[in-house]
C-alpha cells in the first residue's frame, strides 16, 4: 500500500513534489534577480558619489582639526582650497 505511491494526500503524489520544486526555484530566480539589481545599484552609486562623498568627508575632518586647534586658520584654508579645487 505505502510502496505503490501513496503519499497521504492521494494516490500519485509525484505533481506536488515538482509543484514544490518549481516554486522553489522561482524563489531562487528571484533572489538571484534581487542580488543583481542590487549589486547594479551599488557600483552606480559607487561610482557617481565616491568623489563627492570622499571630498565631504574630508572637508569634515578638515573643519574638526580646525575647531580642536590642530591646525591653525592658514593651514585651514590652504588645504580647503585644495579639496575645494578637486571637485
Amino acid at each position: 500500500m505505502f510502496c505503490n505511491g501513496y503519499s497521504g494526500y492521494g494516490y500519485g503524489g509525484g505533481g506536488g513534489m515538482f509543484l514544490m520544486m518549481g516554486f522553489g526555484f522561482l524563489i531562487f530566480l528571484a533572489l538571484i534577480f534581487l542580488a543583481f539589481k542590487l549589486m547594479k545599484g551599488h557600483s552606480h552609486l559607487s561610482s557617481s558619489n565616491n568623489s563627492t562623498f570622499s571630498n565631504n568627508s574630508s572637508l569634515n575632518i578638515l573643519n574638526e582639526r580646525f575647531a580642536k586647534g590642530e591646525i591653525d586658520e592658514e593651514e585651514y584654508t590652504k588645504r580647503k582650497n585644495i579639496l575645494n579645487q578637486k571637485n
